[in-house]
């Protein structure tokens, strides 16, 4: 089925400027932190190509550094203005280039959200205003230093131009240095490039554009990327955007606008967001120009992004993570076979880990494709008997079968996602059941059975033949440390969420466990949401310690809105009826009582591995993934599937091999 004909504008070809793409999918820069010494690695490459290769129309490339000073210690961003590393910027040419995409470069300074604590050089910026994300004051850049980076973005787009980039992506959004001009909050200067006026907050990047055309040619794509709201106090609202776009199209025109929201650290939103929140903005800056304007902001799915060109929101319509988690979106979207498009769930955790290395939550294969070479069909089939239909066991079926084995899953609960689907009862974490509906119509695509309300028990599995065990069973709840009567009400944050408190009360209590992951969030705003009175406490510092960061403010603000109560470094010593009796953490000694008619805990878990050590020496191979291993994420157990493939056709699990490896 050619999907050119349920979706004709996402694949029809688009103009900007001087080149035409291929399709209306743009692959927005993302920065893969595979980059070493300010140079393209081949993990980075191929992470590229394998987008490319399915079928992105136009690939921006994560922002390369226009300048030293702007630069990480660690030299995580290419270096564009370097002429020495124009041959390293081809490479990446040459590997999209080669499957018909079409790529421009990001260019950036990061300004005052430059490392200035910890680099050579001080961070600067239009005024001596430090960012409300750092304490360190910015140097005021005078106006020779404007000069000085001007000439630096305009050599670097010569760079790449000379490497092959078929146009240039100006970085202007999220707090960025030529967003700090823009932005009155940051610009206080009174001279030519004041920030009293549209016309000085746009000069820095007027001149950055002159610059470049003058190098490089009237005939080379240039664009900005603008937060077209930044959605932080006293910063740069529509009617700014509106203000700026017409200035700079009356002066020096771009060829493009990349439309997106929010400030560094808040731009990559989570599931609280609504998909495609960022379209109501595109739509009135693009009434007001005749260039094209790409879209980002949570386009999950191509149906949305038809809507967006067929509707005139946008021209172009721009992907982040859901091309982390499906490198297919395009091709399959073009072939009929949305259904099978791996979906982002929104929850910016893989993709936002603090390493700066790039992942996916449901995709293991993002950040490894050097690493781990295309999936290919197996040279035998071979019998793989898997025990457990939670994420991990499903994935690894669909792996497994998509390989070419033989597979059958047994789940003795009456439906499949295990602890996954608990976790979507969180509010606003409703996407991560997407995941399971996903790999439960893939199973279904490639007739896998799965047997439900069926354990998978020694006698059942030796009864398959199986050449292969893998116990997926996960992990149970512990009982909670601290004593409580049989009058109390004392349950698990699992049992909450899984739908085993039917009857909800007046009052209650949340203890997170130190770590601070959702579980204890969720449980809170869940009953918060539903009129209960509620206590959160940790014995941490602080409730969400664990949550990624761009989700940190959002539930902060529901909790607060739900007139949720926070006490950290607190927990719980014992409760007898509805008397909750605290501990303070820092202290060990007994603090304020409770009362409440539901105590909400997230206990430790306690691996359910008994089945492999009954199988153990019984089966020509055997190993545990996921929670079963030991408790940790859902990336781990999706990841857990891949690896445990790759060994068993390597032929390194054995008869007593526990872990995949």
């Amino acid at each position: 089925m050619d999907s050119t004909v349920t979706y004709p504008n996402l694949f029809s070809p688009g103009q900007i400027g001087s080149v035409t793409i291929p399709n209306r999918v743009v692959q927005l820069p993302m920065g893969s932190g595979m980059i070493e010494h300010g140079l393209i690695t081949p993990a980075d490459l191929h992470f590229l190509e394998e987008r490319a290769m399915g079928g992105v129309g136009l690939i921006i490339t994560g922002a390369a550094a226009v300048h030293e000073t702007t630069q990480f210690p660690i030299r995580v961003l290419p270096e564009a203005w370097d002429e020495d590393k124009i041959d390293n910027l081809r490479t990446r040419v040459d590997a999209i280039h080669r499957h018909g995409s079409k790529t421009f470069s990001q260019l950036i300074h990061l300004g005052r959200e430059s490392p200035g604590g910890m680099g050579a050089f001080a961070p600067m910026g239009p005024s001596a205003i430090p960012s409300p994300r750092s304490m360190d004051l910015p140097h005021e850049m005078s106006v020779g230093e404007i000069k000085m980076i001007v000439d630096a973005f305009a050599r670097s787009a010569l760079n790449c131009q000379a490497a092959g980039y078929d146009g240039i992506d100006i970085s202007g959004g999220h707090g960025y240095l030529v967003a700090q001009f823009l932005s009155r909050a940051s610009n206080q200067r009174l001279d030519a490039y004041r920030g009293d006026t549209t016309d000085g907050r746009i000069r820095f990047l007027v001149e950055i554009v002159e610059a470049i055309r003058t190098r490089c040619g009237e005939d080379f794509p240039i664009g900005v990327r603008l937060s077209a709201d930044e959605q932080t106090r006293d910063g740069i609202t529509l009617e700014d955007t509106l203000e700026i776009v017409d200035g700079l199209q009356a002066t020096s025109p771009m060829d493009y606008f990349s439309i997106t929201a929010g400030m560094r650290g808040a731009y990559v939103k989570d599931s609280s967001w609504n998909e495609g929140y960022a379209l109501e903005f595109a739509e009135v800056i693009k009434q007001g120009v005749d260039v094209p304007v790409i879209v980002a902001g949570r386009i999950r799915q191509p149906e949305l992004a038809e809507r967006a060109i067929a509707s005139g929101q946008a021209d172009f319509v721009g992907l982040g993570r859901a091309l982390l988690a499906d490198a297919e979106w395009v091709d399959k979207a073009r072939s009929g076979r949305s259904p099978e498009i791996r979906p982002c769930i929104g929850i910016v955790q893989d993709c936002r880990r603090g390493e700066g290395l790039l992942g996916c939550a449901v995709n293991s294969r993002t950040g490894r494709e050097a690493e781990w070479e295309f999936p290919r069909p197996t040279a035998k089939a071979r019998k793989i008997v898997i025990a457990g239909a939670g994420p991990g066991g499903l994935e690894m079926a669909r792996v497994a079968k998509e390989a070419g084995h033989d597979v059958v899953i047994f789940e003795r609960a009456s439906r499949s996602g295990g602890q996954l689907r608990a976790a979507a009862a969180g509010p606003t974490r409703d996407e991560l059941a997407d995941f399971v509906f996903y790999l439960e119509r893939e199973l279904a695509r490639l007739a896998v059975p799965i047997h439900l309300e069926t354990e998978a028990t020694e006698d059942l599995i030796l009864a398959e033949s199986p050449d292969l065990v893998v116990v997926a069973t996960g992990a149970s709840p512990l009982a909670p440390e601290f004593a409580f009567d049989g009058g109390s009400r004392v349950v698990s944050v699992w049992d909450l969420l899984g739908g085993s408190v039917r009857e909800l009360p007046e009052r209650a209590v949340v203890l997170d466990d130190a770590i601070g992951f959702w579980h204890g969030v969720s449980s809170a705003e869940y009953l918060a949401e539903r009129g209960v009175t509620v206590d959160l406490l940790t014995p941490a510092r602080a409730v969400g310690l664990a949550i990624p960061h761009e989700s940190v403010a959002g539930f902060h603000q529901r909790l607060r809105a739900n007139g949720v109560r926070l006490r950290p470094f607190t927990t719980i010593a014992e409760v007898t009826g509805t008397t909750v009796q605290l501990i303070n953490v820092l202290s060990g000694e007994h603090d304020a009582s409770l009362e409440a008619d539901l105590v909400v805990v997230r206990t430790h878990l306690g691996i359910n591995d008994a089945l492999a050590f009954a199988l153990d020496g019984k089966v020509p191979a055997i190993t545990c993934i996921g929670d079963s291993v030991a408790p940790r994420r859902l990336s781990h157990a999706v990841a857990d599937a891949s690896i445990t493939l790759r060994a068993f056709e390597a032929g390194t699990i054995t008869s007593s091999h526990m872990v995949p490896c």
